[in-house]
């Protein structure tokens, strides 16, 4: 067989100018070979006809034809090239055949019993030799040889798990199990396909969820980019919300201080003719007084008294006054104020919610919201009066102390004036200026409120039956039947569990848990009053819509819309109450408990 050292070198067979095998090779008149396209293209781009590679030139280009011998020469030594690709010289890594003279070529087999690597060529001998054992080729023949017997390895112990030749069988492994490598290795293979097979199955499993997860993740990513557009265009018309509430209020408070400025200006003009008048009045009367005609200075008199007396109205600097006072600003700070912290509560509720929830807890939940029932809102309500409850309690407390002065005769005030406590039998003493209730068990506190908001809390578990709220100061105090709203009374009655309001409040008497401490929240300009179960921290009702003050004439309503001073509006004062026959029934009022949300959290409230 034909050896590569037989054959031309394999550079010679390369064009120089493309560096491949040659196509339709043809000769230069000056003897090398191109690439018949390769020269013409190489001709057709330089101005000057000359051999790429001694650079001779030519008067005129050549007429080129195909070199058909060195053509089937190339064709000859390719056929033999791809003849001999087998015994090619060995490259790194490869196994080389121990008889080759350097360059070595690659082994085609292994003799296990001549420990000897062979090429193809050297090879044949052994085809004919039955006993030798021919396998791929190996390197590192030594170690396939028994260091102590110098013999193959051709045995497997399965006692010490190694490869032993067959004298090592008679001398340390006598006893032992063993079997020929083949059989060990059928042995093995099985044993490796097997945990193959499970590998593989392993495999397809984490590839599936693998899969799962990328798809997850890609849903995620999905709901995600929808999450955030949504969130975008909640608070955007959250936004859009505030600037037109803020736009319709500016334009309410406008009106207002325009409707003021023009009954000022108005008021103004109006004293403004008078002053005049009265200065020109004066003058006469100065000029009469400067006569020396006591005739006529008595006849003139009697009737320049009589235009001389003029109704002089209240002067109007306070009103002016009133008028720069920033109190619609006031009222807008403040309740802006009370929302930004209503809303920064619900706020850090949600982000708590958000970063300590599972995307599979939040999926459950989002499933969840459209199937909540009656309980299930009840419990987020009360979630909600929670927070809303903490706020009033931090923020419009105040300290409430009992009236005396105005108890019916069943109650007895404490001398603190936070305890009352019912009795059995009537005083028969006269009332002191008319004050007391005389046919209701009411008493009312020193203090009324004629604006803004206030919050005070009872201790109501001594009594069974028990009425609180507020009522006007110019409530009947007389009345015999129960005062109702068109009297000026909010109240909320209370029998055990069972509670109601005023009955001319349109609401049917409801059950809730026995409360044992009541808060009492008022809001006069909000129109509101709200009860709360303080231990339970839930709302026993509110009402809302209601008118608690009136101002008392045409000049109060002026001042109101001015931005004056409400001294002049109906109080209400906080009203406390107990019916039933049981003597010793009390209730008390408590200072209310400012404990913030952490320390609440903190103590397990």
């Amino acid at each position: 067989m034909a050896s590569a050292w037989s054959l031309p070198k394999e550079d010679y067979f390369l064009c120089s100018i493309c560096l491949g095998d040659f196509t339709e090779p043809v000769s230069t008149p000056c003897g090398h070979n191109y690439c018949k396209n390769c020269i013409t293209g190489y001709w057709d781009k330089s101005d000057v006809t000359q051999c790429p590679m001694c650079k001779e030139k030519f008067k005129r280009r050549p007429k080129l034809r195909v070199n058909t011998e060195f053509r089937d020469m190339m064709e000859h030594f390719n056929r033999m090239k791809l003849k001999s690709g087998d015994e090619m010289v060995t490259k790194p890594g490869e196994v080389p055949c121990d008889i080759c003279p350097e360059p070595k070529f690659k082994a085609h087999k292994t003799c296990l019993v001549c420990l000897a690597s062979y090429c193809q060529t050297h090879l044949e001998p052994h085809q004919h030799l039955k006993k030798h054992k021919l396998i791929d080729p190996v390197s590192n023949l030594e170690d396939r040889v028994c260091k102590k017997h110098d013999k193959m390895l051709e045995f497997f112990c399965s006692t010490d798990q190694e490869c032993v030749c067959f004298k090592c069988l008679k001398d340390d492994h006598d006893a032992h199990e063993a079997v020929p490598l083949e059989r060990a290795t059928q042995e093995r293979k099985v044993l490796l396909k097997n945990v193959t097979s499970e590998m593989q199955v392993m495999e397809n499993n984490i590839s599936t969820s693998v899969n799962k997860l990328k798809c997850s993740v890609q849903q995620s990513k999905s709901t995600s980019e929808r999450d955030m557009e949504e969130i975008d265009d909640v608070f955007a018309a959250l936004l859009v919300f505030l600037q037109r509430k803020k736009d319709d209020l500016i334009e309410l408070v406008l009106q207002k201080h325009k409707t003021a400025e023009t009954k000022a200006e108005d008021h103004i003009a109006q004293l403004e003719r008078e002053a005049a008048d009265l200065t020109r009045r004066r003058c006469e009367l100065e000029q009469l007084l400067q006569s020396e005609d006591c005739l006529h200075i008595l006849q003139k008199c009697p009737s320049l008294q009589n235009l001389v007396h003029i109704y002089f109205s209240p002067p109007l600097t306070q009103d002016v006054s009133d008028v720069s006072q920033h109190i619609h600003a006031g009222m807008v700070k403040k309740t802006v104020v009370r929302i930004e912290k209503i809303a920064g509560i619900k706020m850090e509720n949600l982000l708590h919610d958000v970063r300590f929830s599972e995307s599979c807890e939040v999926s459950k939940q989002v499933d969840a919201t459209t199937q909540l029932d009656t309980d299930d809102f009840a419990k987020e309500m009360s979630s909600q009066t929670l927070d809303d409850l903490m706020l009033i309690q931090q923020n419009d407390g105040v300290n409430v102390t009992l009236d005396a002065y105005t108890a019916n005769s069943k109650l007895v005030v404490s001398d603190d004036g936070k305890k009352l406590t019912f009795r059995k039998s009537w005083l028969t003493f006269p009332s002191l200026f008319n004050r007391k209730f005389e046919y209701k068990p009411f008493v009312l506190a020193t203090e009324g409120f004629s604006s803004g908001r206030f919050y005070y809390e009872v201790q109501v578990s001594t009594s069974q039956y028990w009425v609180l709220g507020v009522v006007i100061e110019s409530i009947n105090r007389q009345i015999s039947l129960g005062p109702g709203i068109q009297d000026g009374a909010w109240l909320l009655y209370a029998t055990g569990d069972q509670y109601f309001v005023n009955m001319s409040y349109p609401q049917q008497p409801w059950r809730k848990p026995r409360a044992q401490k009541v808060g009492v929240f008022v809001d006069i300009e909000g129109g509101e009053i709200s009860f709360y179960n303080v231990n339970d921290r839930c709302l026993l009702t509110s009402l809302v819509g209601c008118i608690f003050t009136k101002l008392t004439n045409e000049k109060g309503f002026l001042h109101s819309i001015t931005g004056a001073s409400y001294s002049r509006r109906t109080k209400v004062y906080p009203v406390f109450g107990i019916y039933g026959d049981d003597p010793g029934d009390s209730l008390v009022i408590t200072p209310v408990d400012c404990t913030t949300r952490e320390a609440k959290n903190v103590m397990g409230i």
